[in-house]
C-alpha cells in the first residue's frame, strides 16, 4: 500500500469554539492518537484530507502526516474516524491513529463481488450479501485495498462463509468464519390463496300449510273430547 503526505499544525486552542473558528476558516480539528506524547490536537486541510481518502486505498490508506507548530513532527498514521457533516458530507472533525510498521494493527477492509452467480443467470435465483466488509488483522504495509469474493460459480442454494475468503499471506481475517458472506436464493413466490366460498343453505321456507294442519289437527281433538 502507497504512503500519501498530509500537512497539518499542531492545535494550541482547544474547545467548541476554536473548532468553530478553525471551520470558518475552512480547517477542521483533528487529534492524534497512539503516539509516546499522549492524544495531539491538530488542524487539518479538509480539502487534502478528502483527496487522501479518494485513493484506491479509501479510509485504510496510510498517511504520513507531518505537523509544524510547537516543534516539527512526522508520523505515520490511519484515519480512526471521520465525523462529516449530516447534509453537506464535509469533513467536520478526523481522529488518527499513530502505528508502527512493524507491529500488526486490526482494519475494516470492504468485500467486493466478483462474477454474476450461475444460480442467478439460469435459475432465477437471487444473491444477497450479508457482509460488506470483515476485519482484517495485518501489519500496516499489508494492509489490502479490498477483499474479492469469487460468486461466478454459486448455484441456488450456495454460499460464500468468512472461512472460504481468499487474503494475502500475513493478513488474517478475525471474524467468525462461520458467518455468511453471500448466498444465492430461490425468489419467495407470493402465493394469494383466494378465499374459500362457502355455500351456505338457503334457510328452509316455513311451510305455512303442515302449521296450519297441525293446528287444525290439535283443534280437532281438542273439540272431540269437548264432545266426549
Amino acid at each position: 500500500m502507497a504512503e500519501v503526505v498530509l500537512k497539518g499544525q499542531i492545535r494550541t486552542r482547544l474547545g467548541k469554539g476554536a473548532a468553530k473558528k478553525l471551520r470558518y476558516q475552512r480547517m477542521i480539528p483533528a487529534v492524534v492518537y497512539g503516539g509516546s506524547a499522549g492524544p495531539v490536537p491538530v488542524t487539518i486541510n479538509p480539502v487534502e484530507l478528502t483527496k487522501v481518502l479518494g485513493t484506491g486505498a479509501g479510509e485504510n490508506v496510510l498517511i504520513t502526516l507531518s505537523l509544524v507548530g510547537d516543534g516539527e513532527r512526522v508520523a505515520t498514521v490511519i484515519l480512526k474516524e471521520l465525523q462529516r457533516h449530516p447534509v453537506r458530507g464535509a469533513p467536520l472533525h478526523a481522529d488518527f491513529l499513530e502505528i508502527s510498521m512493524k507491529r500488526k494493527i486490526r482494519v475494516q477492509i470492504p468485500l467486493q463481488l466478483v462474477g454474476e452467480p450461475t444460480g442467478v443467470r439460469n435459475k432465477g435465483g437471487f444473491m444477497e450479501q450479508h457482509l460488506r466488509e470483515v476485519t482484517v488483522e495485518c501489519l500496516p504495509g499489508a494492509i489490502p485495498d479490498e477483499v474479492r469474493v469469487e460468486v461466478t460459480d454459486l448455484d441456488v442454494g450456495d454460499s460464500v462463509h468468512v472461512r472460504d475468503l481468499t487474503v494475502a499471506e500475513g493478513v488474517r481475517v478475525i471474524d467468525d468464519p462461520t458467518r455468511a458472506v453471500v448466498s444465492v436464493l430461490i425468489p419467495r413466490a407470493v402465493v394469494e390463496e383466494a378465499p374459500v366460498s362457502v355455500e351456505e343453505k338457503p334457510a328452509e321456507p316455513e311451510v305455512v300449510g303442515k302449521k296450519e294442519t297441525k293446528e287444525a289437527k290439535e283443534g280437532k281433538e281438542e273439540a272431540g273430547k269437548a264432545e266426549g
